[in-house]
C-alpha cells in the first residue's frame, strides 16, 4: 500500500464528530450495578473501574488488593495496564507528527541502528512507521525464542536483543496487507519515536503526555514505595522496570492517573488525541485480521484501537484489551457521546476476560441509552 494511500484512509476514516453526551439521569445507580455485575461476571481477586461520562467522573474498586487481606484497592493502587500502553505509543506518534519530528508513512528503516537492515515484503515494500502502530507490518506477535525463566514480564526481549533478530528476521506477509496482533512491532515503534524525538522514550511519554496530565504514577520504572501498593492477584509478575516492553505492555498506572487520561481521551478539542482515535484500514481493506477480534469484531484499525461499527443495540466503540504479570485490563469509549470504561483486574483461578469485556460494553452502551 502505498504512503499517499495510508494517509487517505487516516482522514476518510475519522470519528463523527464529538458532541457532548446529555445525562437525562443520574448514572450513579447504573455504575454500581455494572461494577458488581463485573465483579461476578468476571471473578477477579480485586477490580478497579473508573467511568467518564462528559465532564463527569467515577472510581470504583471491590475484591482484595492481594489474597485475604480485606483490602479493597483505591486511587492510588498500583496497576499494570499492560496492553493499554499501546495506546499512549499511537498518541506520541500523533504528537511527534504534529511537531514535524516525523511522518507516520515514514519507514522503519530511518530509524534503525547503523547497520541494521529492516525485512522488507516480497516485492520490496517497506515496514512504515503507520504498519508498526496498527499491527499490518508483518512481523511477528513476539520475537521468536522463549523468554528466560528468571526474566520478569515485559523484561524481554531488550532493545538491543529485538534489533539483532530484526537484523536477521523474516515477515509473515507483505506490510499493509494483514492485520495480526503483534507486541514486537509497538517496542519497535517506541525505539523509532525515540530516534524521532532525540530523547528516551520514557523520557519523550512524560513530557508530553503523563505530565501534562498530572499522571505522577505512570511509570515503566516504579519505586519501592509504588512498588508496595502494587495489586496482585495469580501469575503476578515482581514490580521490576519494563523499559523493555516501553511500546506494547510494560506501562505501570493507578485509577487516579487512569481517569485523568481517560477523561482527555474524551476531551471535544484535542487535535492530537482525535487524530490519535481516527481509523487507518477497515477490516475490507486487509486480506486478513488475525487476533484483534477479542472484545468484538474488529471493523477498523486504528493506532492501537480498535474500531467496533455499532449493532445489535451496542453503539459504536473504540475500545483496547490487555493483560498481562498477573492483570487483565480494558477500555472502551464511546467518543461521540463522551462516554469511557476502564477496567483493571488481577487475576484469580476462576477468572474471567470475557465475562471483564461483555460487562464493560454493556456499561458503555447503559450509559449511551439511558
Amino acid at each position: 500500500m502505498q504512503a499517499r494511500h495510508i494517509i487517505s484512509l487516516s482522514l476518510s476514516l475519522g470519528l463523527l464528530p464529538l458532541s457532548v453526551h446529555a445525562a437525562a439521569t443520574d448514572p450513579t445507580p447504573l455504575i454500581d450495578q455494572y461494577t458488581r455485575q463485573l465483579r461476578a461476571a468476571a471473578q477477579p481477586v480485586g477490580l478497579t473501574l473508573v467511568v467518564v461520562d462528559g465532564n463527569r467522573t467515577w472510581q470504583r474498586y471491590l475484591g482484595e488488593t492481594h489474597y485475604g487481606n480485606h483490602t479493597p484497592p483505591q486511587s492510588d493502587t498500583l496497576i499494570r495496564i499492560a496492553s493499554l500502553s499501546k495506546l499512549f505509543t499511537g498518541e506520541m506518534l500523533v504528537s511527534l507528527a504534529a511537531d514535524g519530528r516525523l511522518s507516520p508513512n515514514d519507514p522503519l528503516q530511518k530509524y534503525a541502528p547503523a547497520g541494521v537492515a529492516v525485512p522488507q515484503g516480497g516485492k520490496g515494500q517497506v515496514i512504515r512507521l503507520i504498519n508498526l502502530a496498527t499491527h499490518t507490518s508483518g512481523l511477528p506477535r513476539e520475537m521468536p525464542g522463549e523468554r528466560p525463566a528468571d526474566a520478569p514480564v515485559f523484561s524481554w526481549p531488550t532493545t538491543g536483543q529485538r534489533w539483532q533478530w530484526l537484523a536477521q528476521g523474516r515477515l509473515n506477509a507483505v506490510p499493509g496487507t494483514r492485520a495480526a496482533y503483534s507486541n514486537l512491532a509497538f517496542d519497535f515503534l517506541a525505539d523509532a519515536l525515540a530516534r524521532a524525538g532525540g530523547k528516551p522514550y520514557p523520557v519523550l511519554l512524560r513530557e508530553k503526555i503523563t505530565a501534562p496530565l498530572g499522571m505522577s504514577n505512570t511509570t515503566f520504572t516504579p519505586s519501592a514505595a509504588q512498588c508496595a501498593r502494587l495489586m496482585d492477584g495469580i501469575d503476578a509478575s515482581p514490580c521490576t522496570d519494563s523499559q523493555s516492553a516501553e511500546g506494547s505492555g510494560g506501562l505501570y498506572s493507578t485509577p487516579h492517573d487512569m481517569a485523568l487520561w481517560l477523561q482527555a481521551q474524551l476531551h471535544p478539542k484535542s487535535p492530537v488525541l482525535q487524530r490519535a482515535q481516527q481509523m487507518v484500514y477497515r477490516r475490507r481493506d486487509l486480506r486478513a485480521i488475525n487476533g484483534m477480534d477479542h472484545a468484538g469484531q474488529a471493523d477498523a484499525l486504528g493506532l492501537g484501537w480498535v474500531y467496533m461499527d455499532a449493532r445489535a443495540g451496542q453503539p459504536a466503540m473504540l475500545q483496547k484489551t490487555g493483560g498481562g504479570g498477573g492483570f487483565l485490563t480494558y477500555v472502551a469509549i464511546d467518543p461521540q457521546r463522551r462516554i469511557g470504561v476502564f477496567v483493571a483486574m488481577t487475576r484469580s483461578r476462576h477468572i474471567s476476560p470475557r465475562g471483564m469485556i461483555n460487562q464493560a460494553n454493556k456499561l458503555v452502551t447503559a450509559l449511551a441509552t439511558r
